[in-house]
């Protein structure tokens, strides 16, 4: 696809979620951004197969949908950590959109883990680390306040490794599909409760937001 292509579907994506009033700056970006995922993806399989235009705007709106749905749930959060973050969705759009979040991407798969670090590189953004592991293996607890992830595993595996990075009253946010209630684990002892479960627009699924209880 050419550059006037991920422009448009840039530009497009952002109004259909609601971020019409971006910068051309952010618009240019992103659609950078775009132009690699569409360049590295026959190299690497970035994203999943089908028509490929089609799923770069769905991965796009599908992080916006998320970050607004953050938003709505009062989620005030600086540090943010992406656990398989994959090509970069949703932790790079969202970097894209809000500079001014210090975020980290969990990666453990070497080849996205080197589009990941290029990509950052390339669009000359601060703020950012990219953790080429497994996030259980990252030695700093508490560390963020909001943890998203989307398609990196079921609750019961996910949940705890929430709660050992994010800090007290911290978020965890993610989407799930109709059975997501079959997920959540049973007669277990957590500090991560569910706070809110929303459903996102154009029947993308369902934001489900949990908060890690305050100490006492």
């Amino acid at each position: 696809m050419n550059n006037g292509e991920m422009g448009r579907i840039a530009e497009d994506t952002l109004r259909r979620a609601g971020f019409e009033s971006e910068a051309p700056e952010t618009v240019y970006q992103l659609s950078l951004y775009l132009q690699e995922v569409d360049f590295w993806n026959a190299r690497m399989h970035l994203v999943g197969k089908g028509r490929f235009g089609t799923s770069l705007e769905l991965l796009v709106f599908d992080s916006l949908a998320l970050l607004n749905a953050a938003d709505e749930s009062g989620i005030a959060a600086l540090r943010v950590a992406d656990i398989g973050s994959g090509a970069g969705f949703p932790g790079l759009v969202w970097k894209i959109v809000r500079s001014k979040l210090e975020l980290t991407l969990f990666e453990r798969r070497l080849k996205p883990q080197l589009f990941l670090e290029r990509v950052v590189a390339l669009l000359g953004l601060k703020g950012i680390t990219v953790f080429g592991g497994d996030a259980a293996n990252f030695k700093e607890t508490g560390e963020f306040d909001l943890v998203v992830s989307k398609a990196a595993g079921r609750l019961a595996g996910i949940l705890p490794l929430a709660d050992k990075l994010l800090g007290p009253g911290g978020a965890y946010i993610t989407v799930k599909g109709r059975s997501w209630e079959s997920e959540m684990p049973q007669n277990v002892q957590s500090r991560m409760r569910l706070e809110s479960a929303v459903e996102l627009p154009e029947k993308r699924g369902t934001a489900l937001v949990f908060r890690k209880n305050l100490p006492g």
